[in-house]
């Protein structure tokens, strides 16, 4: 090998050494770039995790509530069927069915006469 053809590989190798010198600087750029993105990222995600874990609490708070609500429900629907059955009875008897049992009233001292029916 002459020394010209020496020269040229080692101009070479420099070419190619300075080449990967400014191709490594690219990559830790790049690298650099990409981490603070990964760093943003988690903290996105952590703030994430946190809302997902408030948002559960307040799901077991509602579902508690609406069970709560659900049994004040039933027993509304009772009161309110209990309501309806003495209406119903008591317009099913206006001039029609037997007359209703009627609790004797507490004396007062007063005597009081029975209604006259017309």
């Amino acid at each position: 090998m002459s020394n010209d053809e020496r020269q040229r590989q080692m101009d070479f190798i420099v070419a190619q050494q300075a080449k990967f010198a400014v191709d490594i600087d690219k990559l830790q750029e790049a690298q650099a770039e990409l981490t603070k993105k990964h760093n943003h990222l988690t903290e996105a995600l952590t703030a994430v995790v946190g809302m997902v874990g408030k948002i559960a609490a307040a799901q077991e708070l509602s579902e508690a509530r609406f069970a709560e609500l659900a049994l004040k429900h039933t027993e509304t629907d009772e009161r309110l069927n209990a309501l309806i059955n003495v209406v119903e009875r008591y317009i099913s008897r206006n001039g029609k069915g037997p007359p209703l049992k009627r609790r004797p009233l507490k004396s007062t001292g007063k005597s009081k006469e029975p209604r006259k029916k017309k």
